[in-house]
């Protein structure tokens, strides 16, 4: 179809109104349009003025696009032109459609930043009349936004960045001009909505230029003391509305929101951080700004939630920039006095205390999270052995602690959505978090703070909360020691997981993580009174199991795991839990518990232990047994739980495995089961480590039963965990490895592929990834292992080469792993293949893989030319693979010149060590075969991998 006007017209009405399939089209139509030559010229006839809104929206996303992608289609001598007709058309939509309007001042912009920024004020001067000073400011704020967002070359950034930086200080000082507005006489009336407006984009257009280069710029035309007489136009914008307004809302709170936002940019812009004095003099603002706001919107579904939230983001973004201003002033400051700093942070407090429930009643509160941590950690850069933290810091996150206790209160069940569940989800997480920030201030005082909250609290809920601030410190629990309120708030959570009584869900859940959570510190106090306290806790979450199953059966098997003293004299009592509840429990609460009563039984006397765990052995063969037989779910994963937590005692998880091997020589059978059956083999082989010879055979029979009805990753683990244990000294090793590795490689081969064809596809990559990485494990610990598949190397090494082509990064990097490393110790095994494989590595390299299998290339690359080859040295068999693979012409790409090749092979040949400076030669060489050397993405992809080597 022609690019007519007639066409596009009907297209773009089929994008907007036609049936889905239609769209799909039209749109894949239209921006192929948007790319060919003719597009200069239809746009402007979209452009007309009597056209639809979307056909006038289209002609200037075109116009744009055109600009950005196709810049090289213009003469230099179309310029002038190009430029009068954009201006020209700017003009015409300047009473809008607005979204039209954006679109051509955007296209402006990205004209100017074409021509370098070059005589910004020579092109923006038809714009600079009264009647068209909002087009200028929309220009002018969209400028900096498309140089942030657009891509160009390092020399023309540097070009406009130049240009921009000069013409960023006129530009700041005329919205400053723009601005004085705000210190007229407004005692008697409010500003008129077009002052309002005025002062939103001026505030707009200042926010912009001055994040001009991003947040993080380091760069910036004005320093922070020459921005103070913009903030403080700002400020007072701010406070002339909510002065006016009750509700500040609609145009207000746009403008408000667009003063806070310049704020913030002009107090954190680049090199903001190196004016103290003016940093302090800001903080003191905005704390004068935000406290009356505060005191007169403190409360649950405020009208002004919206700008008081603004109004914090823009106090911590400037606080995190100046945190060490922020805590040297509030240091030097006299308390008497009150100053600045000090108010800020109250301010901030107050935030953070927000009355009400996140999120449902306030939306501040988690705003303030971020700037706790930047201060403590400038606190405590602050401090040394002869400097200690200043008490100011002690009652500042005291009230932050107390606050995060109140704010962990959760609301009813009833208020929440299932979005508002998940917020609070992560509000308290991010609670738990600044917690231990308070920790790092406040030390082992912290569970004082949280003991006195605990006894104050008047409600079920308000104890939960402090419970939860309680449980975010564990990690921080003193080993050896117990402080008098640690040991008080843990009886307060034991008392509440064993009131029978107790069936508040919420309660009771976080009592129980806190049992489950202080276990490994219960363990480190060695004392009659933890033990004693370890056995309560205990026998609190084996009763809790009926009315909160998870949590219960979480916190028991943290405690068996942690106390093991205690476990062991309640071995019998766990068992019985674990055995009566493992019928009606959900799956995850079986495994927990199963886990919970190995770990009993491995801390407990071998004669006490065995009868227990026959009858709990007894039950899981029953339930396998029936797994097999009815195709249901439990058992399997039950015994890998039981299994991995015997791992201390060998002899029971021996014991274990043999009274299971009844039902899993059933398993086999069931190719859905042959995974399971490998799983619960893991773990035994695990458990048992060098002691699993004691049951090889019965090993031998099971391992070579599930390959020959279903191979799978997990039975080659266990191939590779038994070799590398007991290979050596096991008979049976050579015909276990030989059936997996045989049956693994029959499943992966690849369909055939044609030489020059794609990639060929596998059938199974992650079975393939697990084979290559049994085969480097043999290969590199247990070398006699290649003795015993001698004969099967030709075909593994062609099924090697073939994967290495393949697209599954996994699958390719582990072919790429193994023939390096049987390069390194058995070269003659792969000599014979070696010249394929190089020629295969190198269209890998050229962009038949992704470039994310760069690295096990160059690593492949490294082992070829580090072996032995017979009768040759390693280098120049090499060198002559590489130079007959590259000297067709054309290969491994059309962008790789004789010159580059040359350079390539050299320096391939040269690296016999690093395998950091091999991966940037083939890196290079990667991107300069896919055409993408030169660009931006290779200089950024090639500097990073520099940076972080």
């Amino acid at each position: 179809m022609e690019y007519t006007t007639q066409n596009l017209e009907y297209a773009v009405s089929v994008f907007y109104n036609g049936e889905q399939e239609d769209r799909a089209k039209a749109h894949a139509w239209l921006t192929v349009a948007q790319r060919v030559p003719e597009a200069w010229n239809f746009v402007w006839e979209l452009l007309q003025p009597t056209k639809g809104t979307e056909i006038q929206f289209y002609a200037a996303t075109t116009l744009h696009t055109k600009i950005l992608r196709c810049w090289n289609e213009v003469p230099p001598e179309s310029y002038t032109e190009l430029k009068e007709k954009i201006l020209q058309s700017v003009i015409t939509y300047s009473k809008g459609p607005k979204i039209v309007t954006n679109r051509l001042c955007i296209s402006l912009a990205a004209f100017i930043l074409q021509q370098g920024s070059a005589d910004l004020a020579e092109i923006l001067r038809p714009l600079a009349s009264a009647e068209n000073t909002s087009l200028l400011l929309e220009v002018l704020t969209v400028i900096p936004e498309e140089y942030n967002s657009m891509t160009m070359g390092t020399a023309m950034r540097a070009r406009n960045r130049v240009a921009l930086n000069q013409a960023s200080r006129m530009v700041l000082d005329d919205m400053l001009r723009y601005l004085q507005t705000v210190y007229n006489d407004y005692s008697s009336s409010p500003p008129s909505e077009e002052t309002v407006h005025a002062w939103t984009c001026a505030a707009t257009c200042a926010a912009s230029w001055l994040t001009l280069g991003g947040e993080d710029s380091v760069e910036s035309a004005t320093t922070l003391p020459e921005r103070a007489p913009l903030c403080r136009a700002l400020h007072t914008a701010v406070q002339v509305l909510c002065t006016w307004n009750e509700a500040v809302s609609d145009t207000a709170l746009e403008a408000c929101e667009a003063c806070l936002s310049a704020v913030r940019a002009a107090g954190t812009a680049g090199g903001a951080a190196r004016h103290a004095h003016a940093a302090r003099a800001l903080l003191a603002d905005l704390a004068a700004l935000g406290e009356p706001l505060l005191a007169a919107n403190n409360q649950p579904n405020s009208l002004n939630e919206e700008l008081v939230s603004a109004v914090i983001t823009c106090c911590v973004a400037v606080g995190e920039c100046h945190a060490r201003v922020l805590v040297e002033a509030a240091e030097s400051e006299p308390r008497a006095l009150d100053g600045g700093a000090r108010r800020l942070l109250q301010l901030l407090l107050s935030a953070q205390a927000a009355p009400g429930h996140y999120p449902i009643h306030e939306t501040r509160s988690n705003l303030v999270f971020g700037l706790w941590y930047t201060l403590q950690d400038e606190i405590l850069n602050m401090s040394d052995s002869t400097h200690k933290i200043n008490p100011v810091w002690h009652e500042v996150f005291t009230q932050l602690l107390l606050a995060l206790v109140k704010k962990s209160e959760m609301p009813p069940e009833s208020a929440l959505s299932r979005d508002d569940q998940e917020l609070l989800r992560c509000y308290r997480q991010d609670i738990a978090d600044i917690v231990m920030y308070c920790f790092s201030i406040l030390g082992e005082s912290c569970w004082s703070i949280v003991e006195s909250a605990f006894t104050a609290a008047e409600s079920a809920l308000q104890r939960e909360a402090a419970l939860h601030v309680f449980l975010a410190l564990a990690d921080a629990a003193p080993p050896n020691r117990a402080p008098p309120a640690l040991a008080a708030l843990l009886h307060h959570a034991l008392e509440l997981a064993a009131d029978p009584a107790r069936h508040d869900t919420r309660v009771l859940h976080t009592a129980l993580d806190c049992l489950g959570a202080y276990a490994a510190w219960l363990s480190s106090v060695q004392s009659p009174q933890t033990a004693a306290l370890g056995r309560e806790c205990m026998r609190a979450a084996g009763a809790a199991l009926q009315r909160c199953p998870a949590p219960a059966a979480l916190a028991l098997r943290k405690l068996c795991v942690d106390c093991t003293a205690p476990a062991a004299a309640l071995v019998a009592d766990i068992v019985q839990v674990a055995q009566n509840v493992s019928g009606t429990a959900d799956a995850w609460t079986r495994r927990q518990l199963l886990s919970a009563a190995g770990a009993a039984l491995a801390a407990s006397e071998p004669a006490d232990a065995a009868p227990l765990l026959a009858g709990l052995a007894h039950r899981l063969r029953h339930d396998l047994t029936a797994q097999v037989r009815s195709g249901g779910k439990c058992g399997a994963a039950e015994c890998v739980s039981l299994m991995g937590a015997l791992s201390l005692r060998p002899a029971l998880a021996a014991d274990l495995f043999r009274a299971l091997l009844p039902a899993l020589g059933l398993m086999p059978t069931k190719p859905d089961l042959v995974q399971p059956m490998f799983q619960i083999l893991k773990n035994a082989v695990s458990a048992l480590m060098g002691e699993c010879s004691l049951i090889v055979d019965d090993l031998e029979k099971l391992i070579v039963a599930g390959f020959e009805t279903a191979p799978c990753p997990v039975g080659l683990d266990v191939i590779k965990l038994v070799t590398v244990f007991v290979g050596g000294e096991w008979d049976g090793a050579s015909r276990v490895v030989r059936t997996g590795i045989m049956a693994s490689a029959r499943a992966v081969s690849p369909a055939p592929a044609p030489a020059h064809g794609p990639a060929p596809a596998c059938p199974l990559p992650d079975l393939a990834e697990a084979l290559f990485a049994l085969l480097i494990a043999l290969t590199k610990k247990q070398p006699v292992a290649i003795d015993w598949i001698e004969d099967l190397l030709p075909d593994l090494v062609d099924l090697a080469c073939a994967c290495v082509r393949l697209w599954e990064a996994g699958a390719a990097g582990a072919a790429c792993g193994w023939l390096a490393a049987l390069a390194q110790r058995r070269a003659p095994a792969l000599h014979a293949r070696a010249p394929a494989l190089t020629h295969t590595a190198l269209r890998c390299i050229g962009g038949a893989t992704p470039r994310n299998q760069m690295e096990p290339l160059a690593e492949l690359l490294l082992a070829l030319n580090r072996a032995q080859w017979p009768g040759a040295e390693g280098s120049a068999e090499l060198g002559a693979w590489l130079r007959v693979a590259l000297a067709h012409a054309g290969f491994p790409s059309a962008h790789a010149t004789d010159a580059h090749k040359q350079k390539f092979i050299a320096a391939v040949l040269r690296e016999k060590s690093s395998k950091r400076r091999l991966l940037e030669t083939v890196q290079e060489f990667s991107l300069l075969c896919r055409g993408l050397i030169g660009t931006e993405y290779a200089r950024q992809s090639l500097a990073s991998k520099q940076m972080v080597a």
